[in-house]
């Protein structure tokens, strides 16, 4: 299951996780993967060359940015434990918006979400309805887990349009929280207000949650 549990949360939580920059607009679903990876593994190589060859994995799914079928593979391929939470279990979502706007063939993407999310059932990885919010990330956290959240770029950063973006949250101290973002290549201090508008693009909501090694 992937439902948080009624432990108290704790005032701060906090997951030393490296920051890796992203080397394209599109590749945020694949910095991120290689920030958990790294935290998991301090072995792991962050290299561009494993990037580009996450981001074709993560891309599955999804027009550019990464699905959350292809990140869940992606990173369940290279031994994370995954869960993944979602306010749209029934289809592509957004991803059909962008991919007419990109002129991508709707059949093609339907496909390749499909395929992508049978490889993630057929890996054991579990998938749950809800909504993100600072509560379900507080205590997504407070459990030992990594929250790796869709996120709206123009909300954490005004310079840049509209668009689904990954980053990975680290951590929160009371109202405060804080996120490595990869476009940036930086970690984001964000009171909960601000943190709260920047959750989920075009009305849904995904969280790929990472469990911790014990």
């Amino acid at each position: 299951m992937t439902k948080p549990t009624r432990a108290k949360i704790k005032k701060t939580k906090m997951f030393d996780i490296p920051s890796y920059p992203q080397s394209e607009e599109f590749t945020s679903s694949a910095a991120c993967a290689m920030m958990v990876l790294k935290f998991l593994n301090k072995n792991f190589k962050t290299k561009k060359e494993t990037e580009f060859e996450i981001w074709q994995e993560a891309v599955n799914g999804s027009v550019w940015h990464g699905s959350k079928y292809g990140i869940a593979y992606a990173l369940a391929k290279r031994g994370a434990k995954i869960e993944i939470v979602s306010s749209n279990m029934k289809d592509e979502g957004y991803e059909k918006k962008l991919a007419v706007y990109d002129g991508v063939n709707l059949d093609t993407l339907k496909a390749s979400f499909s395929e992508i999310k049978n490889k993630v059932k057929e890996m054991g990885i579990k998938e749950s309805y809800g909504n993100a919010t600072v509560n379900t990330i507080k205590k997504y956290l407070n459990d030992g887990r990594i929250p790796v959240v869709l996120v709206n770029a123009n909300v954490i950063n005004p310079y840049i349009d509209a668009s689904p973006h990954w980053i990975v949250v680290k951590g929160y101290d009371n109202d405060t929280f804080y996120m490595n973002d990869p476009y940036s290549d930086s970690t984001l201090t964000m009171e909960s207000d601000i943190f709260k508008a920047a959750l989920g693009y075009e009305s849904e909501s995904h969280v790929i949650n990472v469990r911790v090694k014990k």
